[in-house]
């Protein structure tokens, strides 16, 4: 029975750095196997694990997205909290100097309280959103 062009092995050669070699000889040593077998063995998982690969690789550019938000959301709080202290800081002054300080600390804690409250809603609510997407 004669061979068909499937039946026929294909020759692949390629140039390994001097490191690289060297790791690729010392993985044959440790399984015991010819530089070929390994090579297949490289080559035919490569192949088979090209989805994967591939979905890893959005899964990394997910994260960098999602660090990218997470960035640009952080300095906006930033510039907020700037922003605001400045704010509180010449309140505290202009309170200061008219003797309010008990009544400007009484307004002070209830916005904080009221702001815990929101914020814990406003995060339950963003995390719901955000497994949705990710899930997806």
């Amino acid at each position: 029975m004669s061979k068909t062009k499937n039946d026929l092995n294909t020759k692949i050669e390629t140039y390994l750095s001097a490191v690289d070699h060297d790791r690729f000889m010392s993985v044959c040593k440790q399984k015991n196997l010819t530089r070929s077998e390994i090579a297949r063995e490289a080559i035919r998982w490569y192949l088979d694990n090209q989805d994967g690969l591939r979905a890893n690789k959005s899964q990394t550019e997910l994260a960098q997205s999602i660090k990218s938000m997470t960035d640009r959301i952080c300095g906006m709080l930033a510039r907020q909290g700037t922003q605001t202290g400045t704010l509180f800081e010449l309140a505290w002054q202009n309170h200061v100097e008219n003797n309010m300080q008990d009544r400007f600390v009484a307004a002070t804690n209830t916005v904080k309280s009221n702001l815990r409250k929101r914020l814990e809603q406003d995060e339950k609510d963003i995390a719901a959103r955000l497994k949705g997407v990710v899930e997806k």
